[in-house]
């Protein structure tokens, strides 16, 4: 399987070398098993920032793999084994059967975090993880992936159920605020779900950002959460403004599902 050569001009250098590093060492431990892999996440809708984002890469296998192989996977893709340049990579293998059709709860063959800046992370349980993040990644790949092995992406992936994706988007924000609930992070990541039940568009959390300032009576919360990502100095961000800028779009979330 040659890779593609159609990886889009946004993405930078050293991310196209490490992605086909990765790919080379997905192809060698899983031969004709590996039936497409595709970048995800800010790479793929041009919003990669050196330094705070990641790198996100799924991958499809034809049939459930040995624990034995997961186990390779993760030491061949460890960032000690292989560098990564950005934050970290976060990848996660899927059987073809699980993302063949659309379900509430995605069923991984791996799970891995790995980089300098993150905290290693392997997982071969899916019950061990909540499902939302891989409903909204997979929903996310099939419109944006960008293809570094296979077919493209939507051909492999199927539509995610918009009902499902909303409830995701419902999780996400809840764990948002109960794990970091003054953060720039909680801020941005509201934003793009706030655009996504608008409109339905998947953005970067900086583009979603701009769009959420025009429609703010008070943009202040916006620039000061995108000053602290920025390193910039600017006013804390306050629980209690990031809790109400939240609970505004968990109202149109709701009223997008029903």
């Amino acid at each position: 399987m040659n890779p593609p050569q159609d990886i889009p001009a946004h993405v930078a250098p050293e991310v196209v070398r490490y992605t086909d590093a990765v790919v080379k060492r997905l192809q060698a431990l899983l031969g004709d098993e590996l039936l497409g892999a595709y970048l995800i996440g800010s790479n793929s809708l041009g919003g990669y920032e050196a330094g705070p984002s990641d790198i996100d890469i799924i991958a499809i296998c034809a049939r459930p793999v040995e624990l034995a192989t997961k186990q390779a996977i993760a030491r061949e893709l460890d960032h000690r084994a292989l560098p990564c340049p950005a934050r970290g990579l976060e990848f996660v293998l899927y059987p073809k059967d699980t993302v063949s059709r659309p379900t509430p709860s995605p069923r991984f063959e791996l799970n891995l975090n790995t980089g300098a800046g993150m905290g290693h992370r392997y997982t071969v349980r899916p019950e061990d993880e909540s499902p939302h993040w891989f409903v909204i990644d997979l929903d996310i790949a099939r419109q944006h992936g960008v293809r570094l092995a296979g077919p493209p992406a939507s051909e492999l992936l199927a539509p995610q159920d918009k009902r499902w994706v909303l409830d995701a988007i419902r999780t996400s924000l809840a764990w948002h605020s109960r794990e970091e609930p003054a953060s720039a992070n909680n801020v941005l990541n509201a934003c793009r779900a706030w655009r996504y039940a608008e409109e339905g568009v998947w953005c970067t959390k900086l583009a979603a950002a701009a769009w959420a300032r025009e429609r703010l009576e008070e943009p202040s919360l916006i620039d000061a959460a995108l000053a602290t990502r920025r390193g910039q100095p600017g006013p804390a961000l306050t629980p209690e403004a990031v809790h109400a800028l939240v609970q505004r779009v968990l109202r149109v979330v709701e009223r997008a599902a029903s």
